[in-house]
């Protein structure tokens, strides 16, 4: 997800995965006629096939427009063939939250934007992506935004925040990638952490 328009009038966020499926749909083309032009020779149709389920697996877009002026936030999600639209007024967004999640190796971690609303919390993309500065300048972005005139939420730091949902791993990982300590000193400070909020 990446910041495409900041004006006076309106705040842009766009996410897509499109290119994949576009990239796999031409593959798969390519498979159909040599498909036709073999037809001894199943394994054509068999890629054919899974790149068609790559197609539609990764036909993604998510558009989020916050207009300054009328003060509504849109979001319009297309997901494998849905398009879903959502519509908030500012004063219902309470926070916009950075969320983590890490990848095979514990050591690296993805983010992605969700609002928190009086309805309950809202991602504002399905996927998530490695790159946590990005990630808090559109949550800056946003929150300045949509709060003008209002007081922003306390910070929360993310590493309290995965420990009080039970994801340890994921509050290690945040905590070797943002202070750059071994994974000793890390899960010992996210225990004593967990135990200080367990008193």
């Amino acid at each position: 997800m990446r910041i495409v328009e900041n004006s006076s009038s309106r705040l842009r966020l766009r996410d897509r995965t499109l290119w994949i499926s576009a990239v796999c749909f031409g593959t798969a083309v390519i498979l159909a006629v040599g498909a036709a032009l073999h037809p001894g020779q199943p394994g054509f149709l068999v890629s054919t096939a899974l790149l068609i389920l790559f197609v539609l697996a990764f036909l993604r877009a998510t558009d989020v427009t916050f207009d300054k002026t009328t003060h509504v936030c849109d979001i319009r999600r297309l997901d494998v063939l849905r398009l879903k639209r959502m519509r908030f007024a500012f004063a219902d967004i309470r926070d916009a939250q950075v969320e983590y999640a890490s990848v095979d190796d514990a050591t690296t971690l993805s983010c992605r934007l969700s609002l928190v609303t009086t309805s309950g919390k809202v991602p504002l993309s399905t996927a998530y992506e490695p790159d946590a500065t990005r990630y808090d300048a559109m949550r800056d972005a946003v929150l300045e935004t949509i709060l003008a005139g209002r007081p922003r939420p306390t910070a929360v730091d993310p590493v309290r925040m995965l420990v009080e949902e039970g994801r340890i791993i994921d509050a290690v990982a945040l905590l070797r990638q943002r202070e750059k300590v071994n994974l000793a000193t890390a899960l010992t400070r996210v225990n004593a952490l967990r135990d200080q909020l367990r008193a």
